[in-house]
């Protein structure tokens, strides 16, 4: 990815320092609640404004400010493997910088303006005074500083993993497509050449064993055309006794290994009547070698149709890696479809889905548009929740995904993962979301999958992540903003 050309930082304005208004301060988290007295120490800077994409500091460059947004939005990110990779986003009210002052060291990462941005500019020199005079403002940026450096490394190593994961995996679905993808085409010309072969060989043995010579068309056709090749769908009890019909009656034929051509002919629907109806067209010396043949073409043909379907469910599989890490797309804020990413993670974790044949209901709001996200960081999210919730379920538990419209906030849309698992007991509710706490044994879980899903979902995107459990019903709700920019249009005067 080619970086963004830096823009020359302006030479600092001689003009005299100036003083936010105390309305103004208020609305700053870093100075929310606090009285009169408190905000009269030395609070002094300069207003400068950023143009849309203009490049305010680069990484690695000495820190020199601590920075207050009033109007706008900015994004720091850092550029790793040719990847941009998002370190945090400022809206107004919201104040950055003060990690590479206090620690003396250089910018961690790239500061881009993502619209015209205002911001309220305190130097080094006045951050020192203020730092030195106001006591309850020092307290709250050395605590800013300690949850923001935990932030920013946590966010880091995670994103570097994702991003080596995306890569290796975007590599080796390129690598594994085109194979598969012979494979694929491979085993369609195979079912043509068998339906080909079969048109030929019918013609060939017509007049050879029928009864009567001559006969128009393929009389093996309305045969073949009875066959059920996708599959017939039959509970334990219909087949077992659509096979012990049909094996007294290829016994009495003198069929070897009769049980095994019953099964056979059953799988694709065809029953004894059929077949006793067919025979009676043939000589009867060729009978028992019709029943010995056909079972082998109807299998030739299971074969090529499995061979099929599981090279297009490799070449499925590859497409949902390839969008699940979002490699083929730039690391950054995009317009993204939240039931594809939804669906892409059931794909990948249909393994463990099928373990425990648990039914997934999907409920997905017809209504729902496309949604201003991190798209492979939702992934994440969906995953954590998904993994979960099939650890809770029992075998042949359900999972329902449902989909919809914030009837209140038409710029929310909601999405609901509900599981009939043995729930979260009420006393932890309010702690799954810290790190470190998990409810399942030694060596099975991280305890951090949910509290990165509430960073993702709420510092990342503006969204909330709520859960409500019982025995039997456990539900987790995320919010999500369609447009982020409607959450951020807040102004500071």
């Amino acid at each position: 990815m080619e970086e963004q050309t830096v823009q020359t930082q302006p030479a600092r304005k001689k003009d005299p320092r100036i003083s936010l208004p105390l309305e103004t301060l208020r609305n700053i988290s870093l100075f929310e609640g606090l009285s009169n007295e408190q905000l009269s120490c030395d609070i002094v800077g300069e207003i400068k404004e950023y143009r849309r994409g203009e490049i305010m500091w680069q990484e690695g460059e000495p820190a020199r400010l601590f920075v207050v947004v009033l109007e706008g939005t900015l994004q720091i990110y850092r550029i790793v493997r040719g990847q941009r990779l998002l370190i945090n986003k400022f809206t107004p009210g919201m104040t950055g910088g003060e990690v590479p002052l206090l620690a003396g060291t250089p910018h961690p990462g790239n500061a881009v303006a993502l619209t015209d941005v205002k911001l309220f500019v305190i130097y080094e020199d006045e951050f020192w005074e203020m730092m030195g005079s106001c006591s309850i403002v020092r307290k709250r940026i050395l605590a800013n500083m300690a949850e923001r450096t935990k932030e920013i490394n946590t966010l880091t190593n995670q994103r570097e993993k994702l991003i080596s994961l995306g890569t290796m995996s975007a590599g080796l679905a390129h690598e594994l497509n085109n194979p598969a993808s012979a494979a694929k085409r491979a085993s369609q010309n195979l079912l043509n050449t068998l339906e080909a072969f079969d048109t030929h060989s019918s013609q060939m043995l017509k007049d050879v064993v029928f009864k009567e010579k001559n006969l128009p068309g393929d009389p093996f056709l309305p045969l073949y055309e009875k066959m059920q090749l996708e599959g017939l769908k039959l509970n334990t009890l219909e087949k077992n006794d659509r096979e012990d019909e049909l094996l007294d009656w290829l016994e009495e034929q003198g069929v070897e290994d009769a049980w095994d051509v019953a099964s056979v002919f059953v799988s694709v629907g065809i029953t004894r009547d059929m077949l006793a109806e067919f025979a009676e067209q043939l000589l009867p010396e060729h009978i028992i070698n019709f029943l010995h043949w056909m079972p082998k073409d109807i299998e030739m043909r299971l074969l090529a149709q499995e061979l099929k379907q599981s090279t297009e469910r490799i070449s499925t599989l590859l497409q949902a890696i390839k969008a699940y890490t979002y490699m083929d797309q730039e690391s950054q804020y995009q317009n993204i479809d939240l039931h594809e990413g939804i669906t892409n993670t059931l794909i990948i974790l249909n393994h463990k889905l099928k373990i425990k044949e648990i039914e997934v209901v999907k409920e997905f709001g017809t209504n729902i548009p496309q949604i201003h996200a991190f798209g492979s960081e939702l992934n994440q999210v969906w995953t954590n929740l998904l993994d979960n919730a099939i650890d809770a379920v029992p075998p042949k538990g359900i999972i329902k995904i449902r989909t919809y419209i914030d009837p209140i906030d038409e710029n929310m849309v909601s999405i609901e993962f509900q599981d009939n698992g043995v729930g979260i007991p009420l006393d932890i509710q309010e702690r799954i979301f810290e790190p470190f706490f998990t409810t399942k044994g030694v060596g099975k879980g991280t305890g951090i999958g949910l509290e990165i899903s509430q960073r993702i979902i709420v510092n990342q995107h503006k969204g909330s992540i709520k859960v409500k459990s019982e025995t039997g019903k456990t539900v987790f709700k995320v919010c999500l903003p369609i447009n982020l920019e409607l959450c951020t249009q807040e102004k500071f005067v």
